[in-house]
């Protein structure tokens, strides 16, 4: 679903659909949910196009970014790709991140910065 709708974005705004391009996002919508590094994407799209090179890829992600199919964020040192672009709170632990969509918690982050909030990290120490 994540990647018809990409397909769609990158059609009307007149990006050309090569075949590295289209797996990038079948990537991104299979991985999506588990918020991927971009280094695990690189691997597995390096599967089928061997020749691709990391700044093509970072090129791309970072296109996906500002037609606003994707968020980036950083963990750890690494940087994920978050598919869900609708404000909500990702809750990480020992490395892995689960979306929580509660719009209280939201509503009240914005009224205590008095901003807008589209994605907000919160760090689990292990007990």
């Amino acid at each position: 679903m994540w990647n018809k709708k990409a397909v769609g974005v990158l059609r009307e705004k007149g990006y050309k659909l090569t075949p590295q391009r289209l797996k990038l996002l079948e990537i991104i919508d299979e991985l999506g949910p588990s918020h991927p590094s971009l280094s695990e994407v690189f691997k597995k799209i390096k599967e089928e196009f061997p020749t691709m090179s990391f700044s093509t890829l970072y090129s791309n992600v970072m296109a996906l970014k500002e037609l606003g199919l994707i968020e980036v964020f950083s963990v750890e040192g690494e940087t994920r790709v978050e598919i869900n672009t609708e404000p909500h709170v990702n809750l990480i632990e020992n490395g892995e991140i689960v979306d929580l969509t509660d719009p209280e918690i939201i509503e009240l982050i914005k009224e205590k910065l008095r901003k807008e909030v589209k994605l907000v990290n919160v760090l689990i120490k292990g007990g």
